[in-house]
């Protein structure tokens, strides 16, 4: 059995086209069910955990980020080629209007990717060249059942002309989001995690075009953060976890 259900995806085509056209400022779609149960179950099953040959992602404006673009002898070897296979790159080109996708079998930045709890990811743009290639579109695949509203870690995607959000989507399981990368597809997800303990997991991938013509020429750049709430969200957690912790000790200290 094949990875990704083709012939759903095929079915929901026309539907698909519809929403990734719509939405506004950048072009979005959200995909359910995006691989058969049972395969999303098995990549899920052998999903590693966070070791030595992991990527730290974590910086300034993320925490608690890790990466994993060696997918070898797994089942999610098996997603990533026919994810980043002609035919499928062609359903894409279909759906969003991209002509002559092309993957990279190197996952630069892409693969497994996971954050652990109290972990974030500040609003951004990615960045717009690799190899002398055009960013053009991004595909995140959740692997995270049963996830919770107040567990946080949302994908979030703002429109910054109007400081205006325009997307929250859960990390729901077997859920996949697709959007394209220009120097306005602002996105992340900037509340922290507060999981219990449980990690945020998704399979990520990019795409690519030689040259475009959607936008005016940029010179290359690496990824560029922005400050949206999630921010001021996690200042006021902290300052109230601070304050309890305050309160609690004057409690304890009695005269």
């Amino acid at each position: 059995m094949r990875v990704i259900d083709m012939a759903s995806l095929r079915s929901r085509a026309s539907s698909i086209k519809e929403e990734f056209g719509r939405l506004r400022p950048f072009r979005f779609a959200v995909i359910e069910d995006f691989l058969h149960l049972a395969e999303a179950k098995r990549v899920l099953a052998e999903y590693p955990a966070i070791g030595k040959d992991w990527v730290d992602a974590r910086g300034l404006h993320a925490r608690g980020k890790w990466t994993q673009p060696c997918v070898a002898g797994s089942c999610a070897a098996e997603f990533y080629n026919e994810i980043n296979s002609p035919e499928f790159r062609g359903f894409l080109s279909d759906v969003t209007g991209i002509p002559a996708l092309l993957s990279d079998p190197d996952l630069s930045g892409a693969g497994y990717h996971q954050v652990v709890d109290g972990g974030y990811l500040d609003v951004h743009v990615d960045f717009n060249r690799h190899k002398g290639l055009d960013r053009r579109l991004n595909a995140i695949v959740y692997l995270n059942p049963d996830w919770r509203e107040e567990y946080g870690g949302y994908l979030e995607l703002w429109d910054m002309d109007r400081r205006e959000r325009v997307g929250n989507v859960a990390p729901a399981f077997n859920r996949c989001v697709v959007f394209e990368t220009n120097e306005i597809s602002f996105h992340g997800h900037p509340v922290a995690l507060r999981t219990g303990g449980r990690t945020r997991r998704s399979l990520s991938v990019y795409y690519y075009t030689q040259g475009r013509d959607d936008i005016p020429e940029q010179d290359d750049h690496s990824t560029l953060y922005v400050h949206t709430g999630g921010v001021r969200q996690r200042l006021r957690t902290f300052f109230n976890g601070f304050a309890h912790a305050g309160r609690k000790a004057a409690t304890v200290q009695k005269p």
